[in-house]
C-alpha cells in the first residue's frame, strides 16, 4: 500500500487534459473535417511540431464552429 498522498491535480494538468481530451475528440471526425483542420494548420505557416496545444485546440475548436454553420 503506497503511503503517498494523493492530491488534486494541478491547474497545469487539467490544462494539458482538456487540449489532449479536444484532440482526442478528432478520432470520430469525417474526412472533410480533417481536411479542414489540416488546411487550418497550414496557414499558420508553422510546422507541426512547432505547434502549441493552444493553437491546436483553437484550430480544433474552430473547425468544429465552422463544420456546425
Amino acid at each position: 500500500m503506497s503511503l503517498d498522498t494523493v492530491a488534486a491535480p494541478s491547474r497545469f494538468a487539467v490544462r494539458i487534459a482538456h487540449h489532449f481530451g479536444e484532440i482526442a475528440d478528432t478520432l470520430d471526425w469525417d474526412h472533410t473535417r480533417w481536411q479542414a483542420l489540416d488546411v487550418r494548420l497550414q496557414a499558420t505557416g508553422k510546422a507541426p511540431e512547432a505547434l502549441t496545444l493552444a493553437e491546436l485546440s483553437a484550430a480544433i475548436v474552430a473547425t468544429v464552429q465552422e463544420a456546425a454553420r
